[in-house]
């Protein structure tokens, strides 16, 4: 089985933001309830983004900083196999924003690539034949339509009960008690979907559009596809592969010996001008709906109103280790034919990037728009917060009794309250700090793929 989100509103809608600050969503965790509390918001991720542009030395031209918080922990499988987990993060086409969400239930890269290749015109002038094609074309549509639906009811399902956490993956939660009827379902409605496509990849052999019959056969090349290894999943059918340059387990081996991953720090202030979202490949961020500044009192996860507000805050953040791991979309993805396919031919109703009447193949708005190519990865951030006497003041009680705190994706175990964890409350300095006690490695951000930008 693989995702098939052939027309997502709500993607394409995240697909189109292109302005910081947009109208303001809401967060179970974290309800943003005014419009100034979502500004006050977003200067804190901007300046977190601008300060891992200058401190990291990634681009603007093809970083993302994702949230919520996201561990690197995936299981080494045997080959042929991938974990849920990481075919989940690797196959999500990342939100067009500078600063994005990832959502484990959204919509797969392999998708919108399969998706892209039927509307692609397939040249034949046998009358016979074009019309054979174009019925196959609505058959395969048709069945499309209805795996999106009930992919759509099943993410919403998936959302419901985990809150929007990515946790656990929702490929994974498939293969639980709440997700095990969805995934009935899903596999039902993906064989119709593959049996269509097939009528429809028979016919093109007739055709003489340059690569179109070769890029559907490795697309469906099962040569190309991996097995889900989760238990519950196996069920599933292949699913288009991903590759990854290391494993956790082996980065962070290399890490402890010494061999492996950078040290590095960042660091920001709240009276730091804002980054100019401008300058990076999504030219703006769209407004983010997880609360940069938490602290955890008694199980439960609760703003910091006094840092969001502080104009004396400085934060430095520290990584023992951080380096960029590449993605790579398996021999299924022909990206050579994806170049030469740029201003078409596709078929009536689509033009490469739209107009007002008919939809964009390409942009932010279009069928492609971003790959995900590879990610941020860190282990054992700490990090120092130096504010106003005022705010020291305010916040030390709650600091004393915290179980964590979060600042923006990174997600601090431990707590003041430890004398065995590290954490420290400075009154001289008016400076908190800490250091996280995660075993595990963090995702913080991931680089970007343009397909064909206009």
């Amino acid at each position: 089985m693989r995702k098939i989100l052939i027309n997502d509103p709500a993607s394409n809608a995240a697909m189109k933001s292109y302005e910081a600050h947009h109208p303001l969503a809401l967060s179970s965790e974290h309800p943003l309830t005014t419009s100034a509390l979502a500004a006050v918001n977003d200067k804190s991720w901007n300046h977190l983004y601008g300060a891992m542009i200058d401190g990291l030395n990634v681009s603007p031209n093809n970083f993302q900083l994702i949230y919520p918080f996201t561990t690197w922990d995936w299981p080494i499988v045997p080959t042929g196999y991938t974990s849920a987990a990481q075919w989940d993060f690797c196959s999500s086409v990342p939100q067009f924003s500078a600063t994005g969400q990832y959502t484990s239930s959204g919509s797969a890269f392999n998708d919108t690539y399969g998706h892209m290749l039927n509307v692609v015109s397939a040249a034949t002038s046998d009358p016979k034949l074009k019309a054979e094609i174009e019925q196959a074309r609505n058959m395969q549509q048709l069945a499309a339509n209805n795996y999106d639906t009930i992919y759509k009811q099943a993410s919403d399902a998936y959302q419901t009960e985990t809150g929007g956490t990515n946790t656990p993956a929702f490929t994974e939660w498939l293969g639980t008690m709440g997700g095990r009827s969805w995934q009935a379902q899903l596999e039902s409605a993906w064989k119709n979907v593959q049996a269509q496509q097939n009528v429809y990849n028979q016919l093109l052999s007739e055709t003489t559009t340059p690569g179109l019959k070769d890029a559907q056969d490795r697309n469906g090349n099962l040569d190309y596809y991996t097995k889900m290894q989760d238990p519950g999943l196996s069920s599933f059918s292949a699913v288009p592969g991903y590759s990854i340059s290391m494993d956790a387990t082996t980065w962070l081996n290399k890490v402890k010996a010494g061999t492996g991953g950078s040290s590095g720090s960042i660091g920001f202030s709240n009276s730091q001008s804002e980054y100019d979202y401008k300058k990076t490949w999504a030219g703006g961020s769209a407004s983010i709906d997880k609360f940069f500044w938490s602290v955890n009192v008694g199980g439960s996860w609760e703003r910091v109103d006094e840092f969001a507000s502080d104009s004396s805050l400085k934060v430095d953040i520290n990584f023992k280790a951080w380096d960029q791991i590449s993605i790579t979309a398996s021999r299924w993805y022909n990206g050579a034919f994806v170049t030469g396919i740029q201003n078409g031919p596709f078929i009536r109703g689509y033009t490469p990037y739209g107009d007002s009447g008919s939809k964009a193949v390409w942009g932010p708005g279009g069928i492609m728009s971003v790959q995900k190519v590879g990610m941020l990865v860190c282990y054992k951030p700490s990090f120092s917060i130096t504010v106003s006497d005022s705010t020291f003041k305010s916040f030390s009680e709650k600091w004393e009794v915290s179980a964590g705190l979060r600042i923006g994706p990174f997600s601090f175990g431990g707590g003041g309250g430890s004398s065995s964890s590290g954490w420290k409350a400075d009154s001289a300095t008016k400076t908190f700090t800490g250091e996280s006690t995660a075993e595990t490695a963090l995702i913080m951000g991931t680089s970007i793929n343009l397909i064909n930008p206009q």
